[in-house]
């Protein structure tokens, strides 16, 4: 009876060691922007979320665009978000988190990034002068 009572209670441990893992907050992952935050329109950016685990899935959101949304699964710690031909409508802050096999939850969202799209001014020495 002490055998089983031993077993059962190891079991009860292990178990409960493991919902307590499952209920832990995951710490916030970072969030950068290569080559910068700032980028002329028609331009390439890529925003990289990067987590402090692998074999994680990945989200990318934009503040105040319910529509927005880019998920991504990846095997390493980090998972790169490509914009190609950047436009005025892509600038924003961004924001990104991320959810491991185990876990059913998101993390905790990593800090806000501002992308910030220029346009290039063409003077024209017809007009500037006048």
């Amino acid at each position: 009876m002490t055998t089983e009572f031993l077993s059962l209670l190891c079991l009860g441990l292990c178990l409960g060691y493991e919902d307590e893992k499952k209920n832990e907050k995951l710490p916030k992952p970072s969030l950068h922007a290569r080559p910068s935050l700032v980028v002329e329109a028609r331009s390439n950016v890529t925003l990289k979320c990067q987590a402090p685990s692998k074999n994680v899935t990945f989200i990318l959101l934009k503040v105040n665009d319910s529509g927005y949304k880019q998920e991504q699964f990846s095997t390493e710690d980090e998972a790169e978000f490509h914009f190609t031909d950047l436009k005025l409508k892509d600038a924003g802050s961004y924001f990104c988190a991320y959810k491991t096999t185990a876990s059913h939850e998101w993390s905790e969202s990593s800090e806000h990034l501002q992308l910030v799209i220029t346009v290039a001014h063409v003077c024209n020495p017809r007009t500037s002068g006048r």
